[in-house]
C-alpha cells in the first residue's frame, strides 16, 4: 500500500498543478496521457491531461483520470481523497471544479483548473518549486507542466 500511495500521491500533485473537467472554447495545445497498472494494490489508473493555453502559458486544463478495480474499498479510498483534496484546493487557491462518478467498477474523476482565477501567487508561494514553471509575467508555462507530466511518466504530443 506504500506504493500505491506514493503513485497516488504523486499523481494528485499533478492534478493539483493540472486539473481536468470540462471543454474549452480554445483548443488543445498539448495532450498528455497517464497509465499505471498497479496488480499489487489491484488497480488501474487512466489519465489524460489536455492543457489549454495561449502562446506558452497555460489558460487552463481540462483532465480526466479513471480508476478501475474490482475492489469496492480501493475505488472508496480514491474517490474520499481526491474529494478532499479537490475542495481544499479549491478553497485555498480557486479555480478548481472538480466531478467525481463510480459506477461498475470505475471511478472517474474530471477536473478543470482555471488559471485566470486561481490564485497563483498563494499556490506558488506555498509551493516554491514551481517557481521555475511561472513566466515573467506571472503564468504558469505550457513547457514546464509538459516536463511535470513527462517525469512522471506520460506521454505528451
Amino acid at each position: 500500500m506504500k506504493r500505491n500511495f506514493k503513485i497516488f500521491a504523486l499523481v494528485i500533485g499533478l492534478i493539483l498543478i493540472t486539473g481536468c473537467g470540462t471543454e474549452s472554447n480554445k483548443e488543445v495545445v498539448k495532450k498528455c496521457t497517464l497509465t499505471t497498472n498497479d496488480v499489487v494494490n489491484g488497480y488501474k489508473l487512466e489519465a489524460e491531461y489536455n492543457i489549454y493555453g495561449t502562446g506558452k502559458v497555460i489558460d487552463k486544463v481540462v483532465t480526466t483520470e479513471t480508476v478501475i478495480s474490482d475492489d469496492e474499498d480501493i475505488l472508496d479510498y480514491f474517490e474520499e481523497n481526491l474529494d478532499d483534496t479537490y475542495s481544499a484546493t479549491n478553497e485555498a487557491y480557486g479555480g478548481y471544479t472538480n466531478e467525481i462518478t463510480k459506477e461498475d467498477g470505475k471511478l472517474t474523476s474530471k477536473t478543470t483548473i482555471d488559471y485566470s482565477v486561481m490564485n497563483l501567487d498563494q499556490y506558488v508561494k506555498d509551493n516554491p518549486s514551481m517557481r521555475n514553471y511561472i513566466s515573467s509575467d506571472n503564468k504558469l508555462l505550457i513547457e514546464g507542466i509538459v516536463a511535470l507530466y513527462e517525469q512522471l511518466g506520460a506521454t505528451c504530443n
